[in-house]
């Protein structure tokens, strides 16, 4: 049974979460000839603040672009920024 694990910061549209779930199952099936439903998935959303780039914490180092995703799926600004 695959199992494919995939951290991304958080802040991206469920659609596009439950598009990636799928692309990357059957991507999976498709190269190691897995059966479909033996394919696992697994996304850990991380909040920015957690994450880090070149020492700085995403939610500093790429602010525009988290805050535009946020707003691109309808979510609020919880950092109070």
């Amino acid at each position: 049974m695959p199992l494919v694990r995939i951290d991304i910061v958080e802040g991206r549209p469920r659609e596009s979460i439950a598009e990636l779930h799928r692309r990357v199952a059957l991507l999976v099936a498709e190269v190691l000839d897995s059966p479909l439903d033996r394919v696992r998935t697994y996304i850990t959303e991380i909040p920015a603040s957690h994450w880090g780039i070149g020492g700085t914490s995403a939610d500093i180092a790429r602010a525009d672009e988290i805050e535009a995703r946020r707003a691109a799926a309808g979510r609020p600004d919880v950092t109070g920024s």
